[in-house]
């Protein structure tokens, strides 16, 4: 019902996610109605992740293999001790507003201690998203969250590159595999302890996408404006990673 440039569809979605702004207050700024604005913005963000949303949601085999090697080096470069690691696996948390209809408890995280739902990330040594899955409960646990994904039955294959198992590297909640490696934790040996320390600042790139994702769309550190039941808050985010990401 709108006759809408696409220029202006994206600015319109780029100035509602940087600021956790009113409908209202962008009247004069953009010369359309708060409705107006509303409708062309949950249906650009709709259009966005039709077209683009593959890019996050699909792991692309091929792709990661063409940069497995120049992942590695970078991450090696940084002092890691362990050798093969092309990329961070980690589940974050985006606060919300306090569900209603009996749904406080699903969306609770004991660990957080705050109303959220969860998504399970891949990120490369860059800080950008490779992999994004959920929204999901704010209670799950990560691994739960890397079960349901799928990842497991894809990532034995995907991470063989010229006959060498490269592999992802999480926090203690995940499990060992072959493709899968995780902090030590409990009694360590000194060269358990080493290990841990030199993964410190290359495993930053995983804190550090999720930092810039809120910062680059600052109106997902809202939580009052994020109200489960009344906006599509996992679309909201799926969006400002390929916005990030761009």
């Amino acid at each position: 019902r709108h006759s809408v440039d696409r220029v202006e569809c994206l600015c319109i979605v780029l100035r509602r996610l940087s600021s956790p702004s009113r409908w209202s207050d962008l009247e004069e700024h953009f010369g359309r109605s708060g409705s107006a604005s509303s409708q062309i913005f949950y249906a650009t963000i709709k259009l966005l992740v039709v077209k683009w949303g593959s890019l996050l949601s699909e792991w692309r085999v091929e792709f990661m293999k063409e940069r497995v090697v120049l992942h590695s080096s970078r991450i090696a470069e940084a002092g890691a001790f362990p050798e093969k690691c092309v990329g961070f696996v980690d589940g974050t948390a985006l606060f919300v507003s306090r569900p209603g209809g009996g749904l406080q408890r699903v969306y609770y995280s004991g660990h957080k201690r705050r109303h959220a739902v969860k998504f399970l990330n891949v990120l490369t040594p860059d800080g950008l998203f490779l992999y994004l899955f959920g929204p999901w409960e704010g209670r799950r646990h990560d691994m739960t969250l890397y079960h349901k994904s799928g990842l497991d039955d894809v990532l034995p294959g995907a991470l063989v590159v010229a006959g060498e198992q490269h592999y992802l590297y999480g926090d203690a909640a995940f499990m060992i595999r072959p493709w899968l490696q995780a902090t030590f934790c409990g009694s360590l040996t000194k060269q358990q302890g080493q290990c841990n320390s030199t993964m410190k600042v290359p495993r930053s790139a995983v804190e550090w996408g999720f930092k810039d994702v809120k910062q680059t769309c600052f109106a997902l550190d809202f939580a009052r404006q994020l109200k489960t039941r009344e906006s599509p808050v996992g679309l909201l985010y799926r969006v400002a990673a390929l916005v990030w990401n761009l």
